[in-house]
């Protein structure tokens, strides 16, 4: 879960690392007065989930309050690099400060070890400057007593350190420290968060981190996808959830391999997926049920595609009951096509099960076994559509 600069800063200042002065503004308060509690000249900062701001137009300054009305209306107006609006500006006070240099800690999983990156040479422009890192290896049980690439950074290191262990985090990174004559400042910061241990934090949902972060802001029906799985831990439920507008097949699948192959195979035959979502880890059967009909929401829908893998322990008999009481409950009828590609765990006793509960003049089920492979499935597909587009063509 990646944090924005604003949120970042939140929790540098809660282990008393120095951050510029400043306020978050957002849309809504350009109607209202434009008065910082600071002096001027200020720094505008887009509130983005990426990097590159200053190269993207992403950063202005100001040197008055009218300047900064100006700027921030300019910058509402843009777009982040994924296309998403922008909704929040960081107005900081400008830092002046001697020199700059850049660190930051995370996790190199060719030395399994967390590492700490440090460069004297801080600031934008760090992408052509990485022979100039040093990588220094930390442990992730006690803190750091000596910091050699720069000793009189140590008492900071070890809050950046306190504040990545405490928190969870994948990657912290300062950049710039802003060296000035009084000390340190962090005039920007980058965190992400590991989304597993959010168990261990439940600040994280009664505050703004409750906002999960990606490439792109997720959709309604994505983030009810999203709430649907982290409704217990017991397996994942919508945790991946992709929203394809104009599709026409609603698709529940297992097994990362499975799925990515399926979606191929789909696209490869000229079928348009309406979504993309994964159940597995063995999922309650209210969360599958939660999930199919979500997935059955989409009014686009020709049909429902359930794929998957060959569990080794996800109980197909609970999660198909899953996907069963959520077709009862749609309001899809008339040989609506649904097919199933499952084994695993009591899959024989799931498909018996499947056979007797849907109503066959309500839904043209096609039941395929383990031995199927996953790529079969598509022409069956096609040809439960192409079955249906006769049948309707006939009543009308």
């Amino acid at each position: 879960m990646l944090l924005t600069e604003f949120e970042a800063k939140k929790i540098l200042q809660t282990y008393t690392l120095l951050t510029p002065a400043g306020v978050l503004l957002t849309k809504e308060d350009l109607s209202t007065s434009m008065a910082v509690p600071f002096s001027y000249p200020v720094v505008l900062k887009a509130q983005v989930l990426h990097g590159n701001r200053g190269l993207s137009g992403l950063i202005l300054f100001a040197d008055s309050a009218e300047e900064l009305s100006e700027k921030a209306a300019q910058l509402f107006a843009k777009s982040d690099a994924y296309g998403n609006p922008i909704d929040e500006l960081l107005i900081e006070e400008k830092c002046e400060f001697e020199s700059q240099v850049y660190i930051s800690l995370g996790y190199d999983t060719s030395l399994r070890s967390l590492i700490c990156r440090y460069s004297s040479e801080g600031g934008a422009g760090m992408d052509e400057r990485g022979s100039t890192l040093q990588e220094i290896p930390l442990s992730v049980v006690t803190g750091p007593t000596v910091f050699e690439a720069n000793p009189k950074f140590l008492p900071l290191v070890k809050k950046i350190w306190q504040a990545f262990i405490e928190n969870d985090a994948l990657l912290l990174e300062i950049n710039p420290v802003g060296v000035t004559s009084s000390g340190y400042v962090c005039l920007d910061a980058k965190i992400e968060l590991e989304d597993a241990a959010r168990f261990r934090h439940p600040e994280w949902n009664a505050s703004r981190l409750v906002r999960a972060a990606g490439e792109k802001r997720r959709t309604p029906l994505e983030q009810a996808a999203l709430a649907i799985s982290r409704q217990d831990e017991r397996g994942v439920a919508g945790e991946s959830f992709f929203e394809f507008p104009g599709g026409t097949i609603g698709v529940l699948a297992s097994g990362g391999g499975a799925s990515a192959l399926a979606m191929d195979g789909l696209l490869e035959h000229g079928l348009q997926p309406a979504n993309y979502t994964e159940y597995s880890g063995n999922p309650s059967r209210d969360k599958v049920r939660e999930l199919t009909e979500l997935v059955l929401s989409i009014q686009t829908l020709e049909a429902l595609y359930v794929v998957g893998s060959n569990a080794s322990f996800t109980d197909i008999f609970e999660t198909l009951s899953g996907v069963v009481d959520g077709l009862l409950a749609s309001n899809w009828e008339q040989q609506f096509p649904v097919i199933i590609r499952r084994g695993g765990p009591r899959w024989e006793e799931a498909f018996e099960m499947v056979r007797t509960r849907l109503d066959p003049t309500r839904f043209a089920v096609t039941l395929l076994g383990p031995t199927v492979p996953i790529l079969d499935t598509i022409p069956a597909l096609k040809t439960a559509l192409v079955k249906r587009q006769h049948s309707q063509k006939e009543r009308v």
